[in-house]
Protein backbone atom coordinates (compact mmCIF):
# COMPACT_ATOMS: atom_id res chain seq x y z
CA UNK A 1 0.00 0.00 0.00
CA UNK A 2 2.81 2.38 0.91
CA UNK A 3 4.51 1.73 -2.42
CA UNK A 4 1.25 2.36 -4.29
CA UNK A 5 0.56 5.68 -2.51
CA UNK A 6 4.08 6.97 -3.04
CA UNK A 7 4.07 5.88 -6.68
CA UNK A 8 0.78 7.70 -7.29
CA UNK A 9 2.12 10.88 -5.67
CA UNK A 10 5.31 10.71 -7.74
CA UNK A 11 3.47 10.18 -11.03
CA UNK A 12 0.79 12.78 -10.27
CA UNK A 13 3.38 15.33 -9.14
CA UNK A 14 5.48 14.87 -12.27
CA UNK A 15 2.45 15.03 -14.59
CA UNK A 16 1.17 18.22 -12.96
CA UNK A 17 4.68 19.69 -13.07
CA UNK A 18 5.09 19.00 -16.79
CA UNK A 19 1.62 20.29 -17.70
CA UNK A 20 1.93 23.38 -15.51
CA UNK A 21 5.40 24.39 -16.72
CA UNK A 22 4.45 23.97 -20.36
CA UNK A 23 1.35 26.09 -19.81
CA UNK A 24 3.09 28.79 -17.76
CA UNK A 25 6.66 28.42 -16.41
CA UNK A 26 6.27 31.53 -14.23
CA UNK A 27 4.31 29.80 -11.47
CA UNK A 28 5.44 28.96 -7.94
CA UNK A 29 3.15 25.93 -8.00
CA UNK A 30 5.56 24.31 -10.47
CA UNK A 31 8.03 23.98 -7.61
CA UNK A 32 5.29 22.61 -5.34
CA UNK A 33 4.43 19.84 -7.82
CA UNK A 34 8.10 18.99 -8.28
CA UNK A 35 8.67 18.95 -4.51
CA UNK A 36 5.77 16.53 -4.01
CA UNK A 37 7.29 14.10 -6.51
CA UNK A 38 10.84 14.43 -5.18
CA UNK A 39 9.76 14.21 -1.53
CA UNK A 40 7.74 11.05 -2.15
CA UNK A 41 10.60 9.46 -4.10
CA UNK A 42 13.15 10.24 -1.38
CA UNK A 43 10.81 9.08 1.39
CA UNK A 44 10.08 5.85 -0.46
CA UNK A 45 13.77 5.21 -1.11
CA UNK A 46 14.73 5.95 2.51
CA UNK A 47 12.01 3.63 3.79
CA UNK A 48 13.17 0.83 1.52
CA UNK A 49 16.79 1.25 2.63
CA UNK A 50 15.89 1.27 6.33
CA UNK A 51 13.62 -1.75 5.82
CA UNK A 52 16.34 -3.73 4.07
CA UNK A 53 18.87 -2.96 6.81
CA UNK A 54 16.78 -4.95 9.26
CA UNK A 55 16.93 -5.12 13.04
CA UNK A 56 20.43 -6.59 13.00
CA UNK A 57 21.69 -3.44 11.29
CA UNK A 58 20.06 -1.08 13.77
CA UNK A 59 23.16 1.09 14.06
CA UNK A 60 23.16 1.72 10.31
CA UNK A 61 19.48 2.61 10.40
CA UNK A 62 20.11 5.13 13.15
CA UNK A 63 22.92 6.68 11.13
CA UNK A 64 20.66 6.93 8.07
CA UNK A 65 17.86 8.55 10.05
CA UNK A 66 20.34 10.97 11.62
CA UNK A 67 21.57 12.26 8.26
CA UNK A 68 18.74 14.84 7.82
CA UNK A 69 19.50 16.26 11.28
CA UNK A 70 23.20 16.39 10.51
CA UNK A 71 22.44 18.07 7.20
CA UNK A 72 20.30 20.67 8.97
CA UNK A 73 23.16 21.48 11.36
CA UNK A 74 25.71 21.77 8.54
CA UNK A 75 23.39 23.98 6.47
CA UNK A 76 22.66 26.06 9.56
CA UNK A 77 26.37 26.59 10.19
CA UNK A 78 26.94 27.63 6.56
CA UNK A 79 24.06 30.11 6.75
CA UNK A 80 25.38 31.40 10.07
CA UNK A 81 28.84 32.01 8.60
CA UNK A 82 27.31 33.66 5.55
CA UNK A 83 25.23 35.92 7.77
CA UNK A 84 28.30 37.00 9.74
CA UNK A 85 30.07 37.87 6.48
CA UNK A 86 27.06 39.87 5.29
CA UNK A 87 26.97 41.81 8.56
CA UNK A 88 30.70 42.60 8.30
CA UNK A 89 30.32 43.81 4.72
CA UNK A 90 26.94 45.54 4.83
CA UNK A 91 26.02 46.30 8.44
CA UNK A 92 23.29 44.99 10.73
CA UNK A 93 20.26 45.61 8.54
CA UNK A 94 17.45 43.06 8.68
CA UNK A 95 18.11 41.96 5.10
CA UNK A 96 21.75 41.23 5.96
CA UNK A 97 20.73 39.31 9.09
CA UNK A 98 18.30 36.93 7.35
CA UNK A 99 20.74 34.11 6.61
CA UNK A 100 22.31 34.46 10.08
CA UNK A 101 18.93 34.24 11.83
CA UNK A 102 17.78 31.29 9.72
CA UNK A 103 21.04 29.42 10.34
CA UNK A 104 20.80 30.03 14.08
CA UNK A 105 17.16 28.88 14.15
CA UNK A 106 18.01 25.68 12.25
CA UNK A 107 20.82 24.80 14.64
CA UNK A 108 18.82 25.54 17.80
CA UNK A 109 15.71 23.65 16.58
CA UNK A 110 17.77 20.63 15.54
CA UNK A 111 19.74 20.49 18.80
CA UNK A 112 16.55 20.76 20.89
CA UNK A 113 14.78 18.17 18.75
CA UNK A 114 17.62 15.65 18.90
CA UNK A 115 18.02 16.15 22.67
CA UNK A 116 14.33 15.49 23.26
CA UNK A 117 14.34 12.53 20.88
CA UNK A 118 17.28 10.88 22.64
CA UNK A 119 15.59 11.20 26.03
CA UNK A 120 13.54 8.18 24.96
CA UNK A 121 10.07 8.83 26.44
CA UNK A 122 6.95 8.99 24.29
CA UNK A 123 6.12 12.50 25.43
CA UNK A 124 9.54 13.92 24.67
CA UNK A 125 9.63 12.21 21.28
CA UNK A 126 6.30 13.88 20.50
CA UNK A 127 7.66 17.23 21.62
CA UNK A 128 10.68 16.63 19.41
CA UNK A 129 8.28 16.15 16.52
CA UNK A 130 6.68 19.50 17.30
CA UNK A 131 10.05 21.25 17.45
CA UNK A 132 11.31 19.73 14.21
CA UNK A 133 8.09 19.57 12.17
CA UNK A 134 5.58 22.08 13.52
CA UNK A 135 7.83 25.10 13.96
CA UNK A 136 9.97 25.10 10.79
CA UNK A 137 8.07 22.57 8.67
CA UNK A 138 5.72 24.69 6.56
CA UNK A 139 8.16 27.58 5.97
CA UNK A 140 10.92 25.09 5.15
CA UNK A 141 8.82 23.22 2.59
CA UNK A 142 7.64 26.51 1.11
CA UNK A 143 11.24 27.66 0.77
CA UNK A 144 12.32 24.39 -0.87
CA UNK A 145 9.42 24.55 -3.34
CA UNK A 146 10.34 28.14 -4.19
CA UNK A 147 13.99 27.15 -4.71
CA UNK A 148 12.88 24.36 -7.06
CA UNK A 149 10.66 26.77 -8.99
CA UNK A 150 13.51 29.28 -9.34
CA UNK A 151 16.04 26.65 -10.42
CA UNK A 152 13.58 25.24 -12.94
CA UNK A 153 12.84 28.67 -14.39
CA UNK A 154 16.52 29.65 -14.55
CA UNK A 155 17.45 26.54 -16.52
CA UNK A 156 14.76 27.05 -19.15
CA UNK A 157 15.71 28.46 -22.52
CA UNK A 158 14.20 31.87 -23.08
CA UNK A 159 12.52 32.94 -26.30
CA UNK A 160 14.88 34.60 -28.82
CA UNK A 161 14.38 37.92 -30.63
CA UNK A 162 12.77 40.00 -27.86
CA UNK A 163 11.24 43.31 -28.89
CA UNK A 164 13.24 45.07 -26.16
CA UNK A 165 15.55 44.33 -23.23
CA UNK A 166 14.58 45.86 -19.87
CA UNK A 167 17.31 46.15 -17.22
CA UNK A 168 16.04 46.46 -13.64
CA UNK A 169 17.83 48.96 -11.40
CA UNK A 170 19.14 48.08 -7.95
CA UNK A 171 20.33 51.33 -6.39
CA UNK A 172 23.41 53.51 -6.80
CA UNK A 173 26.38 53.91 -4.46
CA UNK A 174 27.41 57.57 -4.19
CA UNK A 175 25.87 58.16 -7.59
CA UNK A 176 27.88 55.39 -9.23
CA UNK A 177 26.96 52.02 -10.67
CA UNK A 178 27.79 49.28 -8.10
CA UNK A 179 29.11 45.89 -9.17
CA UNK A 180 25.73 44.22 -8.71
CA UNK A 181 24.07 46.61 -11.16
CA UNK A 182 27.06 46.60 -13.52
CA UNK A 183 26.68 42.85 -13.92
CA UNK A 184 23.03 43.30 -14.89
CA UNK A 185 24.00 45.89 -17.49
CA UNK A 186 26.85 43.77 -18.82
CA UNK A 187 24.48 40.80 -19.16
CA UNK A 188 22.02 42.98 -21.08
CA UNK A 189 24.80 44.21 -23.39
CA UNK A 190 25.90 40.62 -24.04
CA UNK A 191 22.32 39.63 -24.81
CA UNK A 192 21.99 42.58 -27.19
CA UNK A 193 25.22 41.57 -28.98
CA UNK A 194 23.89 38.02 -29.36
CA UNK A 195 20.67 39.32 -30.89
CA UNK A 196 22.67 41.48 -33.31
CA UNK A 197 24.39 38.35 -34.62
CA UNK A 198 20.95 37.07 -35.63
CA UNK A 199 19.81 40.34 -37.18
CA UNK A 200 17.95 41.72 -34.17
CA UNK A 201 18.41 45.19 -32.71
CA UNK A 202 16.23 45.35 -29.60
CA UNK A 203 16.47 48.63 -27.67
CA UNK A 204 17.72 48.55 -24.09
CA UNK A 205 15.57 50.06 -21.36
CA UNK A 206 17.54 50.87 -18.20
CA UNK A 207 14.86 51.32 -15.55
CA UNK A 208 15.12 52.98 -12.14
CA UNK A 209 14.09 56.18 -10.40
CA UNK A 210 15.98 58.48 -8.09
CA UNK A 211 16.23 57.63 -4.41
CA UNK A 212 16.27 60.23 -1.65
CA UNK A 213 20.00 59.72 -1.14
CA UNK A 214 20.93 59.52 -4.83
CA UNK A 215 22.24 62.51 -6.84
CA UNK A 216 20.76 61.17 -10.07
CA UNK A 217 18.25 58.58 -11.18
CA UNK A 218 19.29 54.97 -11.62
CA UNK A 219 17.97 55.09 -15.18
CA UNK A 220 20.21 58.04 -16.08
CA UNK A 221 23.29 56.47 -14.48
CA UNK A 222 22.60 53.16 -16.22
CA UNK A 223 22.18 54.94 -19.55
CA UNK A 224 25.54 56.65 -19.12
CA UNK A 225 27.11 53.26 -18.37
CA UNK A 226 25.63 51.77 -21.54
CA UNK A 227 26.75 54.68 -23.72
CA UNK A 228 30.28 54.44 -22.33
CA UNK A 229 30.35 50.84 -23.52
CA UNK A 230 29.55 51.61 -27.12
CA UNK A 231 25.79 51.69 -27.43
CA UNK A 232 24.22 54.53 -29.43
CA UNK A 233 21.73 56.91 -27.89
CA UNK A 234 19.01 55.72 -30.27
CA UNK A 235 19.49 52.17 -28.94
CA UNK A 236 18.65 53.15 -25.36
CA UNK A 237 15.26 54.19 -23.95
CA UNK A 238 15.67 55.55 -20.42
CA UNK A 239 13.04 54.98 -17.74
CA UNK A 240 13.84 57.15 -14.71
CA UNK A 241 10.76 57.19 -12.46
CA UNK A 242 10.31 53.64 -11.13
CA UNK A 243 10.70 52.94 -7.41
CA UNK A 244 9.83 49.21 -7.37
CA UNK A 245 10.04 46.16 -9.60
CA UNK A 246 6.36 46.53 -10.47
CA UNK A 247 6.91 50.13 -11.55
CA UNK A 248 10.06 49.15 -13.44
CA UNK A 249 8.02 46.80 -15.58
CA UNK A 250 4.85 48.86 -16.00
CA UNK A 251 6.62 52.15 -16.78
CA UNK A 252 9.05 50.43 -19.14
CA UNK A 253 6.19 48.83 -21.04
CA UNK A 254 4.35 52.14 -21.30
CA UNK A 255 7.51 53.89 -22.48
CA UNK A 256 8.13 51.26 -25.15
CA UNK A 257 4.54 51.53 -26.36
CA UNK A 258 5.05 55.28 -26.74
CA UNK A 259 8.02 54.49 -28.99
CA UNK A 260 5.96 51.99 -30.99
CA UNK A 261 7.78 48.93 -29.65
CA UNK A 262 5.53 45.91 -29.14
CA UNK A 263 6.13 42.21 -28.64
CA UNK A 264 7.59 40.03 -25.92
CA UNK A 265 10.28 41.50 -23.69
CA UNK A 266 13.41 40.18 -22.04
CA UNK A 267 13.93 41.41 -18.48
CA UNK A 268 17.46 41.29 -17.06
CA UNK A 269 18.10 41.28 -13.32
CA UNK A 270 20.31 39.49 -10.80
CA UNK A 271 20.08 35.70 -10.59
CA UNK A 272 18.56 35.67 -7.09
CA UNK A 273 15.81 38.06 -8.26
CA UNK A 274 14.76 36.15 -11.39
CA UNK A 275 12.07 34.00 -9.74
CA UNK A 276 10.19 36.89 -8.14
CA UNK A 277 10.59 39.13 -11.20
CA UNK A 278 9.04 36.39 -13.36
CA UNK A 279 6.13 36.04 -10.93
CA UNK A 280 5.58 39.80 -11.04
CA UNK A 281 5.63 39.78 -14.85
CA UNK A 282 2.88 37.17 -14.82
CA UNK A 283 0.82 39.05 -12.23
CA UNK A 284 1.02 42.21 -14.35
CA UNK A 285 0.08 40.35 -17.53
CA UNK A 286 3.43 41.21 -19.09
CA UNK A 287 4.62 39.06 -21.99
CA UNK A 288 8.21 38.76 -20.82
CA UNK A 289 10.97 36.30 -20.04
CA UNK A 290 13.47 37.01 -17.26
CA UNK A 291 17.22 36.34 -17.38
CA UNK A 292 19.66 36.47 -14.47
CA UNK A 293 23.08 38.07 -14.21
CA UNK A 294 25.83 36.52 -12.13
CA UNK A 295 25.94 37.59 -8.47
CA UNK A 296 28.70 37.31 -5.86
CA UNK A 297 28.12 34.00 -4.04
CA UNK A 298 28.20 35.43 -0.52
CA UNK A 299 25.38 37.85 -1.38
CA UNK A 300 22.97 35.19 -2.68
CA UNK A 301 21.65 33.48 0.52
CA UNK A 302 20.46 36.65 2.28
CA UNK A 303 19.22 38.20 -0.96
CA UNK A 304 17.33 35.05 -1.92
CA UNK A 305 15.73 34.80 1.53
CA UNK A 306 14.64 38.42 1.20
CA UNK A 307 13.03 37.57 -2.14
CA UNK A 308 11.30 34.55 -0.60
CA UNK A 309 9.83 36.63 2.23
CA UNK A 310 8.57 39.17 -0.31
CA UNK A 311 6.92 36.45 -2.40
CA UNK A 312 5.13 35.06 0.68
CA UNK A 313 3.25 38.36 0.94
CA UNK A 314 1.72 37.81 -2.51
CA UNK A 315 -0.44 34.96 -1.18
CA UNK A 316 -1.25 35.80 2.46
CA UNK A 317 -4.46 33.76 2.68
CA UNK A 318 -2.97 30.71 0.99
CA UNK A 319 -0.02 30.73 3.38
CA UNK A 320 -2.23 31.36 6.40
CA UNK A 321 -4.42 28.37 5.50
CA UNK A 322 -1.39 26.20 4.72
CA UNK A 323 0.27 27.04 8.03
CA UNK A 324 -2.96 26.38 9.93
CA UNK A 325 -3.45 22.98 8.28
CA UNK A 326 0.20 22.08 8.91
CA UNK A 327 -0.07 23.06 12.58
CA UNK A 328 -3.30 21.08 13.00
CA UNK A 329 -1.83 18.00 11.35
CA UNK A 330 1.29 18.17 13.51
CA UNK A 331 -0.82 18.58 16.64
CA UNK A 332 -2.99 15.58 15.73
CA UNK A 333 0.05 13.41 15.05
CA UNK A 334 1.65 14.49 18.32
CA UNK A 335 -1.53 13.70 20.27
CA UNK A 336 -1.78 10.30 18.59
CA UNK A 337 1.79 9.48 19.64
CA UNK A 338 1.16 10.54 23.25
CA UNK A 339 -2.23 8.79 23.49
CA UNK A 340 -1.06 5.63 21.73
Amino acid sequence: MRLLVHSLVIVLGLVLYVVSTRTEPRRWRNGVFLLAAVWSAVDLLAGEIVGRLGVERHEDAVVLLALPWLGAVVLGLLLLLNGLRMVRRGGRSLSNLLSLLLGLAMIVATVIGVTLFLSGTTTTVAVAGIVILLLPGYPALSLVSYVLYCLDYLRRRKRPTPAAIVVLGSGLVHGRIPRLLARRLDAAIALRRTEELHGGRPPLVPSGGQGDDEPTSEGAAMTAYLLERGLDENEVVTEDRATSTEENLLLSRALLEEHGVTGHLRVVTSGYHVGRAALICRRLGLDADVSGARTAWYFVPSAFLREFVAVLTYHPWVNAIGLTVWAALSAVLTYAVIAG
